[in-house]
């Protein structure tokens, strides 16, 4: 029983993330896309955040795209049973 709370518990406490680099220098990340929440549902199957048009986020091109779903919306997802899927979506726009 200890084992089963054990691994439960190391479950609910992970985290998941990825991060997408197009190989340019990283420069400013705008604020409103700092950590910016996306929506999804049904395991993320769909989205309802939609997507990010870059060319008006980032008009001199993107760097890097962070993705990670953190405790806080890890919690989220746990308690839908995964029927609504937040993640923390961070752009960083490229260097001039």
């Amino acid at each position: 029983m200890k084992r089963i709370v054990l691994i439960f518990a190391l479950v609910l406490t992970g985290c998941w993330r990825m991060t997408v680099r197009n190989g340019r220098p990283v420069g400013a990340t705008p604020i409103e896309y700092d950590n910016k929440w996306h929506s999804g549902l049904i395991y993320g199957l769909a989205e309802l955040s939609g997507p990010y048009d870059l060319s008006k986020i980032c008009p001199q091109g993107w760097a890097e795209i962070h993705t990670e779903t953190p405790f806080p919306q890890g919690l989220v997802q746990f308690l839908t049973l995964q029927l609504y899927n937040p993640q923390g979506v961070t752009i960083r726009c490229a260097a001039r």
